[in-house]
């Protein structure tokens, strides 16, 4: 072997492990986005939506920005996942995707409750008549009192009649923009808008030339060793 020839088989081998690299980590992302794809319903990220600053940052969908926390007197209270205020008789009940906030007529918080201890997922709407509160999630409705002491899990039919209510509905769950969702533009390369094709094309590309070059590499190394080279010469 030449020291010309050489000089070229380092050359190919340096930048066929610069593509092998960059290969890999796209390859990382396409086994893990398309392993989660795969059991997406048994994760229950088909119907999980993102969280409003992803989706923000993602995809460019801003929430209404309207402040449920005005009436508000404690400092204290984080209201930065709220979605709606429910009136009550005395008081009023602030509604987050994981938690239940309720205050007196002068805006002190009284009792601050995960909406899990109720038997709810991810809370996606609800709606007050008198003293009852409707609670819906993913899967089921419930209808709690004004002090959030007693339960119920309302039938199909039930819950199918109170469609027409005045319900206040979470803003990311009416975008519908879901993990699942997330992990297909990030498997697709969808993020990168009208690039995606052309970046998947490259990839493509780049995975037949580190092919061909791993071929041709290992084809005159082995020729090499046969003329009785070592791989200093």
């Amino acid at each position: 072997m030449t020291i010309d020839q050489a000089r070229r088989r380092k050359l190919a081998a340096r930048w066929h492990r610069r593509f092998a690299v960059f290969i890999s980590l796209w390859l990382v992302v396409l086994a893990a986005s398309g392993m989660l794809i795969n059991h997406a319903h048994d994760l229950g990220l088909d119907h999980r939506p993102l969280s409003a600053s992803l989706q923000q940052l993602m995809y460019g969908i801003e929430s209404s920005g309207e402040n449920f926390c005005v009436t508000v007197t404690v400092a204290e209270i984080d209201c930065a996942g709220v979605f709606a205020s429910l009136p009550l008789p005395m008081g009023e009940l602030l509604l987050a995707q994981d938690n239940l906030l309720l205050l007196d007529d002068n805006g002190q918080l009284l009792e601050k409750l995960a909406v899990s201890q109720l038997g709810l997922g991810q809370l996606q709407a609800g709606f007050s008549e008198g003293s009852d509160i409707y609670l819906r999630d993913a899967h089921k409705t419930i209808l709690t009192d004004a002090e959030l002491m007693d339960r119920e899990i309302l039938d199909t039919e039930t819950a199918e009649a109170l469609k027409g209510g005045n319900w206040q509905v979470r803003n990311e769950t009416t975008t519908a923009i879901t993990w699942e969702r997330l992990l297909l533009d990030l498997h697709a390369a969808r993020f990168l808008g009208p690039l995606a094709k052309v970046f998947n094309d490259l990839m493509a590309v780049l995975i037949l030339v580190l092919a061909a070059s791993g071929a041709r590499l290992y084809w005159i190394k082995r020729k090499a060793n046969g003329n009785g080279l070592t791989e200093r010469d």
